[in-house]
């Protein structure tokens, strides 16, 4: 079985020159040759190296912050603003200044340093409580992750450290952000909205809990000439919930606003999933395709879709069966949350046979058909790299659909067809106004949701623009679409 077949994978095949589905009608499987062609996608010697990746910006470069300490060396509390520029605090007594370094696109390390000017302790009173409050704004919402402490003399980390300190953990030989030995705290993630953390708010930086000071000397740090302190915080940005913009059925298949029930459909819009991934034999279970791909699931209607494809930007779905014509709530989710439920418009069927763009030949659309060999029915050299020749009266070609409803027997939505079919409702098919054979009208075998009609090609006029049109339920399709006869 194909589990990793779906209507894209069908475009690709078609248009890659791999080969027909008219061997597996003969019980072997389409082989994609081309497996890599991909979907386009719509201050002091404890400072951290300077890096070139931009940084996420969750404090922003520049942005007013109070910083305040209590015992350090006094009770006080100044307005500045996040930059590396040194600034006097306590009535110059202590020095401040603050650095960004990136781990990403999405977090960062923010470093605070502060020093004494007089080279004295820290702590005017080495027996008190120490404390340091800072106010800050997070332009974004992000989880707090990771923190470091050290403590130096006159630039130099202190050292052997012990773990005791209050609740300062842990004490450590190394770190990802200051050289020397710290106190590297990790493997937590707190989540903290955007938005200023100020004391009014109840949600003030503590930074340093230990009371009293001295009990820094458990840790090997000597109160007395401990003058620069260091600290440092990791920000992750919380991923954002997902937004859908737009749906509509498969490009490749007429791209209509409105859709059947077990007909594929692309959603776009941000933040629809965490990565890129197509789904493979590992995602069914049996014959069932997945509901769920790479943490992101859609419903539409309340039922859930079948998941083929996803990206940031863009994922791809087969529609659940049972759904009730009309306007119906289409929601994506993922791990950051659901989106708004997006109105999509459900109908009955919605036809449409597989029509790349580049079978768009000097504005005539032709539809893509294949004969039993692979080869293309177009007129010669018309695309670039596909084989292709004219059909002629009496030769059998097969040309692919979405949307065209149900199935006698009954295959639902999200299921491999692992037998022949046929189409519920009357079909028909028309070249250059005159009827053609259906050989065959019914779901592909050993595929998802993928429609496969062979047709013979019926006595009409040559001509490089025969017009080609169908009708289901009576009801004609609105693509304007052509094929290539000779004699």
């Amino acid at each position: 079985m194909n589990r990793t077949f779906s209507w894209r994978l069908a475009a690709i095949f078609a248009l890659a020159g791999t080969q027909s589905i008219f061997g597996q009608m003969a019980g072997t499987q389409p082989t994609l040759t081309h497996p890599s062609l991909a979907r386009p996608e719509r201050g002091s010697h404890s400072d951290p190296e300077p890096r070139t990746t931009p940084t996420a910006g969750i404090i922003a470069v520049g942005s007013s912050m109070t910083f305040g300490g209590t015992n350090a060396p006094d009770t006080y509390s100044a307005t500045t603003t996040f930059s590396s520029t040194p600034v006097l605090v306590d009535n110059g007594a202590v020095k401040i200044w603050q650095k960004q370094v990136s781990t990403g696109s999405n977090s960062e390390w923010d470093v605070f340093y502060m020093q004494t000017t007089s080279g004295g302790p820290l702590a005017g009173n080495i027996n008190g409580y120490w404390n340091i409050l800072m106010d800050y704004t997070l332009t974004a919402p992000a989880f707090f992750d990771g923190v470091v402490n050290q403590w130096l003399v006159n630039g130099t980390p202190v050292s052997p450290l012990t773990n005791g300190i209050g609740t300062i953990c842990c004490a450590a030989a190394s770190n990802p952000i200051l050289p020397g030995e710290a106190y590297y705290n990790s493997g937590f993630s707190v989540p903290y909205p955007a938005g200023l953390f100020s004391s009014t708010q109840g949600t003030q930086w503590q930074q340093v809990f230990v009371s009293p000071y001295s009990i820094v000397s458990n840790g090997g740090v000597n109160p007395s000439t401990a003058n620069q302190f260091i600290f440092a915080l990791h920000f992750t940005l919380q991923p954002s919930p997902p937004t859908v913009l737009g749906v509509i059925s498969a490009s490749a298949f007429g791209g209509f606003p409105t859709f059947a029930p077990g007909s594929w459909i692309e959603i776009y819009g941000t933040n629809l999933a965490a990565g890129t991934q197509t789904w493979g034999g590992s995602d069914f279970n049996g014959v069932n395709a997945p509901t769920k791909l790479d943490g992101t699931s859609v419903t539409i209607g309340d039922q859930a879709a079948f998941v083929d494809f996803v990206s940031p930007l863009q994922v791809n779905v087969q529609a659940p069966g049972g759904l009730a014509t009309g306007p119906q709530p289409l929601v994506v989710t993922t791990a950051a949350g659901s989106s708004a439920p997006f109105t999509v418009t459900v109908d009955s069927t919605q036809p449409g046979w597989l029509a790349a763009s580049n079978f768009n030949v000097g504005g005539t659309q032709y539809v893509v058909a294949q004969f039993a060999d692979g080869s293309y029915v177009l007129p010669p050299g018309a695309v670039s790299g596909v084989t292709s020749e004219r059909a002629k009266p009496g030769d059998t070609i097969v040309i692919y659909g979405i949307g065209f409803g149900p199935v006698n027997p009954d295959i639902p939505p999200g299921q491999l067809a692992e037998q022949l079919n046929t189409l519920a409702g009357p079909f028909t098919v028309s070249m250059g106004g005159a009827a053609a054979t259906i050989a065959y009208d019914g779901l592909a075998p050993n595929f998802v949701g993928l429609y496969q009609f062979n047709l013979v090609v019926p006595a009409v006029a040559a001509s490089d623009t025969v017009p080609l049109t169908f009708s289901l339920g009576g009801v004609s399709g609105t693509q304007t679409l052509s094929i290539a006869v000779g004699n």
